[in-house]
């Protein structure tokens, strides 16, 4: 009887749409692009090591449990490697070793916590802004022929087979000299746009010599499928047990604007977290619940990207996002979520905003 009585219960606490033994992931992005989540601008090093390990212990402390830490941004890096040069917002100035390994101590200090740790890397972005000043290390010097400028932006070309075994070299470096979960990427494909007006991407050479009789765009969605399957195959050799997971653009057809479609990927790919980053009541074709449906039968674990970052006036006070001026918006997100039958958890966009002390003690006290 007692037995039974603590199933029941168990039961009862579980979050509704978890079975028996499942744990919903309660993930988080660290981002650290433009040091917006962290560094966030400091310099010193001894503080930069502080802030990212009681950043990481603040997180755990609040309930979430995996760990999404932005490594590679714009082929740069958050962690000493061979192939990248050290990330300019550890010390200023790209390629300059900091006194620390971040990724290193970020893994630690998860671990330490009882989180997962999945190394995120932008696997197609080179920088924002093709005037950034770059070390002489970085791919764009040392390989101009893999990199697209596309209006004002760079790019690797994935319709290389050089670019994607250099990428799945990155991800065997990371998985050899770090005890990370996973390796996670982002919704960098193809650039956005580039299906209407491909004239600023000339990759007709690459395409005579590997299109094997393709029409161009199929050609190129079939690069982004063996990307995905590169990698993932790079990841269970070198590490079994590690997860492959990718963050697409919240509506499936947003993301195969990008050449990337989710379900060619069955078989390449452990998990996946849409970005829904639209409010429940927009009243349009991308409200949070005319969204969520379009990610059943995908075949992996699939956990929802959250907007925490729109609980800002910068955002909420256009009218279609206006539901994120309230913090009850993501609570019926996430119920939601908890009720679905085809999602396991979400993934929270991103750190700094859930840490602020409203947001935290909201999500502490009303949804964990």
């Amino acid at each position: 009887m007692k037995l039974r009585a603590f199933l029941l219960t168990l039961l009862i606490l579980l979050p509704a749409g978890l079975k028996a033994g499942q744990e919903e992931q309660r993930g988080v992005w660290l981002a650290t692009v433009g040091g917006i989540d962290w560094p966030d601008g400091e310099r010193n090093h001894f503080i930069q090591r502080s802030s990212l390990i009681s950043t990481i212990r603040e997180l755990a402390a609040m309930g979430c449990n995996t760990l999404y830490f932005q490594v590679v941004s714009e082929m740069d890096a958050m962690y000493s490697s061979d192939y990248l040069p050290w990330s300019r917002e550890l010390t200023g100035v790209e390629g300059m070793p900091p006194y620390f390994d971040p990724l290193s101590i970020a893994t630690l200090a998860a671990h330490e916590a009882g989180m997962e740790i999945h190394a995120w890397i932008n696997p197609l972005r080179v920088s924002r802004s093709d005037t950034t000043a770059r070390a002489r290390e970085c791919v764009k010097y040392t390989h101009p022929e893999w990199v697209k400028d596309y209006k004002g932006k760079e790019y690797l070309d994935p319709g290389n087979p050089e670019v994607v075994q250099f990428l799945s070299e990155i991800v065997t470096e990371i998985l050899e000299k770090y005890d990370v979960d996973g390796i996670h990427m982002d919704d960098y494909f193809y650039p956005d746009g580039l299906q209407k007006d491909d004239s600023l991407w000339d990759d007709s050479a690459l395409y005579r010599e590997h299109g094997a009789g393709m029409g161009r765009h199929e050609w190129r969605f079939s690069n982004i499928d063996t990307l995905v399957a590169t990698l993932h195959s790079t990841v269970h050799r070198v590490k079994p047990g590690a997860l492959f997971g990718i963050s697409p653009a919240g509506l499936p057809a947003n993301t195969r604007r990008l050449y990337a479609d989710p379900s060619r990927w069955k078989g390449h790919v452990d998990y996946l977290i849409p970005q829904i980053y639209w409010c429940m009541d927009r009243g349009d074709y991308a409200a949070f619940p005319n969204v969520l449906p379009q990610w059943k039968g995908f075949g992996v674990p699939v956990y929802v990207g959250i907007a925490a970052y729109k609980h800002d006036s910068a955002f909420y006070r256009n009218r279609k996002d206006s539901g994120y001026r309230s913090m009850g918006e993501f609570k019926r997100e996430i119920d939601l979520c908890r009720k679905s039958k085809h999602t396991n958890g979400h993934v929270w966009f991103r750190a700094r905003y859930i840490l602020e002390d409203g947001f935290r003690k909201y999500v502490e006290t009303e949804i964990y």
